[in-house]
């Protein structure tokens, strides 16, 4: 089994159905308890812009090793736990750079902003 370390860009099966795979940023799967079982994540979109959240876009001096065609933002809203087994071994992975993780971070601040 793969060990993700917080901060992965990754491909996996798509938790709210709306596409087949998409692409998520791990939150937590290494230091996990259940790390066997479980992985928290952070799901990536194209068309999250269109939304009244906040859901900024990354770039590419938020990734190292991965790189999207298209427009691809954080959707901190769309947090999920899932199997190791659902993210894509196979497919293109890479990490978030440091602005990345600040960006994240902010991102999942702005969930408790009222």
């Amino acid at each position: 089994m793969s060990s993700f370390p917080a901060g992965t860009v990754a491909w996996a099966e798509d938790q709210t159905n709306a596409h087949e795979d998409r692409p998520v940023i791990i939150l937590s799967h290494k230091n996990r308890p259940f790390n066997a079982v479980e992985c928290t994540v952070m799901c990536l979109g194209t068309s999250a812009k269109s939304y009244d959240h906040y859901s900024p876009e990354l770039t590419n001096e938020h990734l190292t090793g991965i790189s999207f065609n298209d427009s691809t933002h954080l959707m901190p809203w769309a947090l999920y736990t899932i199997p190791p087994a659902a993210i894509h071994t196979t497919r293109e992975q890479g990490n978030l750079t440091e602005d990345g993780i600040r960006l994240a971070k902010k991102a999942l601040i702005s969930l408790f902003e009222i």
